[in-house]
């Protein structure tokens, strides 16, 4: 049995239409998908810890896999029905994990959806049905490009949804067992609860629209631990204003790890802190400035009330 609990309140749908996350897609003149490559924004960091499954879930006509397994075509001569991939590595209990994909061709159709599942999602059933895969049923958890999130055959509107150029981040910790996505590196709050139940789960994307292609760009993880529980506090305690200074390992464990949490601006490592160049280049990660809201947001495990909240009880 599942209970699917929503937070009292009326749901703030966002008005405002989809953004890309950089102003290189302001051309509106069609690309070949073969040709998408145009954009490294938001690429700055190498961290690529998995990477697309090449032996796909579905036939081999209907999905196109890049040679270093990032980059994923759905579709590439015409659409019959829905495709769907996975991540080529399990997502396991009690460890935190973020990764980032990029939205490459334009959005439309039935649905794009990035979100995760487990082993169990039955990808077969719906190749020669256009359908929004993910959430469908209770093996998997999806955000769509319209701005919607779904699980279990529920769909709520959580956001104004992606478009091409769009960076889609996802936020999965196996410890506290939630869910969270990002648009262009801005939180949307906490969507799903309890998903420790699952055991492990897998990164995957969907697509029904013909020729539409993503690129993983981001994907790191690291084990709950003290020092998790020690960025939570420094993300609450460090402010514009002020500057934190830090051992040179814990400041480049930070740097590397907690970079979307913490304001790489606000720590300054004791070996480095004189040289003007380390400090040029800590600022350039991210390049989204990050506001003290998102700060707080991306650690609390108790949210505050979001668009949306979903609790699964199995």
């Amino acid at each position: 049995m599942m209970v699917m609990k929503r937070k009292v309140g009326k749901v703030a749908e966002s008005e405002s239409d989809p953004r890309p996350y950089c102003l290189c897609w302001s051309q509106k003149e069609p690309v070949e998908w073969q040709e998408l490559n145009g954009c490294s924004c938001g690429e700055e960091i190498d961290m690529m810890e998995w990477r697309w499954q090449s032996s796909t879930l579905n036939l081999i006509s209907q999905v196109v896999i890049s040679e270093d397994q990032k980059q994923v075509t759905f579709h590439p001569f015409y659409s019959s029905g829905t495709a769907a991939v996975r991540g080529d590595a399990p997502m396991q209990i009690n460890c935190h994990y973020y990764w980032e994909v990029k939205m490459l061709s334009e959005t439309y159709g039935t649905d794009i959806m990035v979100g995760v599942g487990t082993n169990k999602v039955n990808v077969p059933e719906s190749q020669y049905r256009f359908t929004s895969l993910l959430g469908q049923d209770m093996e998997s958890y999806g955000l769509s490009y319209k701005g919607s999130v779904r699980h279990n055959g529920t769909e709520m509107k959580e956001s104004s949804g992606f478009c091409r150029g769009s960076i889609i981040g996802v936020r999965l910790d196996m410890w506290e067992g939630t869910l969270e996505f990002y648009i262009n590196r801005q939180p949307q709050g906490i969507a799903f609860y309890n998903l420790r139940r699952h055991g492990s789960l897998y990164p995957m994307l969907c697509s029904t629209a013909a020729q539409s292609s993503l690129r993983l760009i981001y994907a790191s993880s690291w084990r709950a631990s003290l020092l998790v529980d020690a960025a939570k506090i420094l993300a609450t305690t460090v402010r514009n204003d002020s500057k934190l200074r830090l051992p040179p390992g814990l400041w480049h464990t930070l740097k590397s790890h907690f970079w979307l949490t913490l304001p790489t601006e606000g720590c300054v490592s004791e070996e480095n802190e004189n040289e003007p160049a380390v400090k040029q280049k800590m600022k350039k990660v991210p390049t989204v400035p990050l506001t003290p809201g998102m700060r707080r947001r991306h650690w609390l495990i108790l949210p505050k009330p979001t668009f949306m909240m979903h609790q699964t009880v199995s």
